[in-house]
Order: structure tokens, then C-alpha cells, then sequence
């Protein structure tokens, strides 16, 4: 398989999978680039994201307003954040 070279840097591309969809990442640079098909697939994982968030959401509500104030609160990261996480 051919090395893949970023069209900013020419930095080497790695190739990711994050959530089920694959890209590719300058190691460089560290630009995203995404063939065909690719952004309807993180459309798609996004809507799946938000939709299983929110009802973790509405549990852990409740769990509050049963335990209130003996939890410490979580702070929700946004759908990118958990994709594009690299560390």
C-alpha cells in the first residue's frame, strides 16, 4: 500500500477509525481529510452519539434528583471532541 501525503504539509497520513469511521489524519499537521462517503458516516455516527448521550442524559438525571448533591457532576464532551481525541 502507498504511503499517503498530505495535500497541505506533504506530511506522511495515518489512517484512523474513531467511532467506526475511518479517515485520514496528517501526522504533520495534523489536518483531517475525508474521502467519499466519509462525512455522511460521521453525520450518521453523530446523530447516533447525541441520540444514546441524551438518554444516558435523562438516566443520569434522574439518578440525581435521587442522590442530589452526593454525586459530583460530569461534564458532557461534544461528538468531535470524542473523535478527534489523539492523546
Amino acid at each position: 500500500m502507498a504511503t499517503l501525503v498530505c495535500p497541505k504539509c506533504l506530511g506522511r497520513m495515518q489512517t484512523v477509525e474513531r467511532n467506526g469511521v475511518v479517515f485520514e489524519r496528517c501526522e504533520e499537521c495534523g489536518g483531517i481529510f475525508l474521502d467519499r462517503g466519509e462525512l455522511e458516516q460521521l453525520v450518521r455516527a453523530e446523530s447516533m452519539y447525541y441520540r444514546a448521550a441524551s438518554s444516558r442524559w435523562v438516566s443520569e438525571r434522574e439518578d440525581e434528583e435521587e442522590w442530589y448533591g452526593k454525586r459530583k457532576r460530569k461534564t458532557f464532551r461534544h461528538f468531535l471532541e470524542e473523535i478527534l481525541d489523539f492523546d
